[in-house]
């Protein structure tokens, strides 16, 4: 599958509008095992600049890992095959190469196509897709891509769209405030580190946690670069927030039993 996404969190401050941001690749935080079940692990080299050759254009390298599953197209809760890949800053999801296109096993057939982030909203494909030994493509950039359920993706403008970020806590819900919040998570997060003698909720943490919203490698709660504004954005500019609520809940757009 030739598939292309965008994840919100990178581009929040990009320092290029077309391209996501690698920080956690370029700050060497970016694991080379998978965070999902599978726990696929990939050579070190498909993490260097320009990939795993190092003459590779920037816009390839890798920004996280991401998980794909295809499910059934006559029952679309049910999964068929799944696994874990990358992808890279123009949004290419890529295989466990850094360059090939996914390959999930399953009989030649049409099946609804799902990608995951641990702290992005899941997207699914409006219908099921042709799947065959021909790659078939899949932009969940493009505003015109059916996506399952409403408003499953935020506008990035008026042509383009990326998964929602904010699920810091990964209960497929995005709340500022409310009965299941990601935000205190966060402060949860900030305030039980170790090093963070004074429980400051400045306190900055760097590496690899779910709580980095924009996937800059440095998690916070408030202060210079903080995580929790942008869950508040994201729920206040919600099209179905129409009361702009700091407590509604932005659910992921995914059928699930």
């Amino acid at each position: 599958m030739n598939i292309k996404a965008f994840l919100q969190g990178p581009l929040i401050n990009p320092t290029n509008p077309a391209y996501m941001n690698d920080a956690l690749r370029t700050n060497n935080d970016l694991p080379t095992t998978s965070p999902y079940q599978d726990l696929a692990v990939i050579n070190t080299s498909v993490l260097n600049d320009g990939g795993t050759s190092g003459l590779g254009s920037t816009s390839d390298d890798i920004v996280d890992w991401i998980w794909v599953e295809i499910r059934s197209n006559v029952d679309n809760t049910l999964v068929v095959d799944s696994s874990s890949a990358l992808i890279q800053r123009d949004g290419d999801v890529v295989d466990l190469d850094g360059t090939s296109d996914v390959i999930l096993q399953g009989t030649t057939n049409s099946y609804y196509v799902v990608i995951k982030h641990r702290n992005h909203l899941g997207v699914m494909t409006g219908n099921p897709i042709n799947l065959s030994v021909v790659a078939s493509s899949i932009d969940f950039t493009n505003a015109s891509t059916l996506t399952f359920g409403t408003n499953a993706q935020v506008f990035l403008n008026k042509i383009t769209k990326a998964l929602w970020a904010g699920d810091a806590n990964n209960d497929g819900v995005v709340q500022y405030a409310g009965d299941t919040p990601d935000s205190p998570s966060i402060l949860s997060f900030i305030l039980n580190d170790p090093s963070n003698l004074l429980n400051f909720p400045t306190h900055a943490i760097s590496g690899y946690y779910t709580y980095d919203l924009d996937l800059n490698g440095t998690t916070q709660y408030s202060g210079l670069n903080p995580d929790t504004p942008f869950i508040l954005q994201n729920v206040l500019l919600h099209p179905g927030n129409f009361l702009n609520l700091s407590t509604y809940k932005i659910t992921e757009q995914l059928p699930e039993n």
